[in-house]
């Protein structure tokens, strides 16, 4: 499938900073922290972690969840709640020994996904900043036929300290190529404190 882009927000052969914008109103910014926590990119990609890296491939992978943002952002449907990252680029532990060889965590699975742009955890808030589980359901099963991806997990959990339900989806999308020429898989989840609840198909789950 040929990803369409605007020139405007095609990183490749630009040079990638905090600032490079990847759609409307969105930068390379909002994927790296939380806003007031945000980090440098030249932090979060020490060379001594896994070798230098490609700054302009993370960047087209993030073009995707440009997009993946926009069907939120530009949707009446959502227009009292707001999209946000709450899992971005992922920083591995910054270790090093006396010599300066990295002798940190090697990521693997989805924080190796992070590292590379091609996964995104998002959370779906509502005028209070909390989580809506109702919403959030709904929204990925709007995004389930409308955006493309590789995986889709709707992610509930009750390790909020008061117990509250809250919810998450994770996005995962396929290594972007400088033609944008890309293969989706399509394989959805959905997860319950950790456990897997249901495969190929979305599981709602209500607060109590």
């Amino acid at each position: 499938m040929k990803i369409l882009i605007d020139p405007k927000y095609d990183p490749t052969g630009k040079e990638v900073t905090s600032k490079l914008k990847l759609g409307p109103g969105i930068t390379m910014a909002k994927f790296l922290g939380a806003r007031g926590s945000r980090t440098q990119l030249k932090k979060l990609y020490n060379e001594g972690f896994n070798g230098a890296p490609d700054f302009n491939q993370i960047a087209r992978n993030l073009v995707l969840h440009s997009h993946i943002i926009q069907t939120v952002t530009s949707n009446i449907e959502y227009s009292q709640h707001r999209l946000i990252v709450s899992e971005g680029i992922y920083e591995p532990n910054p270790k090093f020994d006396s010599s300066g060889n990295y002798i940190g965590e090697k990521p693997s699975g989805i924080l190796a996904l992070r590292r590379t742009g091609q996964a995104v955890v998002y959370q779906l808030v509502n005028r209070k900043g909390k989580t809506d589980p109702v919403k959030t359901f709904d929204l990925a099963v709007f995004w389930k036929d409308y955006i493309g991806y590789d995986k889709l997990t709707l992610d509930y959990d009750t390790f909020d300290p008061n117990g509250e339900l809250t919810c998450q989806i994770v996005i995962e999308t396929p290594n972007v190529p400088e033609s944008y020429d890309v293969t989706y898989k399509g394989v959805i989840e959905t997860r319950y404190n950790g456990e897997l609840q249901t495969v190929n198909e979305l599981l709602e789950i209500l607060p109590n």
